[in-house]
């Protein structure tokens, strides 16, 4: 049964994007796109407070009218958050996802944070197990086996 860290291994860089505690929704949006993906930890020093995504720049910034340059990612950011550890596996953290309606797990190990995990991630993963199953189960009916 594949864990959290078989997922964390398999993506393309190592850590975490993180913003601190009062970066204005400008800088983090910058900071979103520089390094190409679609969220960010609010972190102040070593502590995780938020996370800010895409999509609060889309709900809570452009459709509401903030301006970027005078808010605080802390005013917008989603505080109540999920967390998955190393150990946990696919199954555990796709519930979690699926019954709380969140799409980006921090993973903490003893407290520290090491990564994080999307649903998309886990998706990946899900269907390329899926898909291993199916050939073996294709090669087993067509009689490809050997035992």
């Amino acid at each position: 049964m594949k864990k959290i860290k078989d997922v964390l291994k398999r993506k393309p860089y190592d850590g975490v994007i993180t913003v601190e505690s009062g970066t204005t929704v400008r800088d983090a949006a910058k900071v979103m796109t520089d390094n190409k993906v679609g969220s960010v930890l609010v972190v102040k020093g070593k502590e995780i407070k938020g996370i800010f995504t895409e999509r609060d720049v889309l709900n809570k910034v452009v459709a509401a009218g903030v301006d970027p340059d005078k808010t605080k990612v802390d005013d917008l950011m989603t505080k109540d958050l999920l967390v998955c550890s190393p150990d946990d596996t696919i199954e555990e953290v796709s519930r979690m996802i699926t019954s709380a309606k969140k799409r980006h797990i921090p993973v903490l190990e003893k407290g520290k944070l090491i990564g994080l995990v999307t649903a998309g991630d886990i998706m990946v993963t899900v269907l390329e197990d899926r898909k291993i199953e199916i050939e073996h189960l294709h090669n087993y009916i067509q009689g490809n086996i050997q035992t």
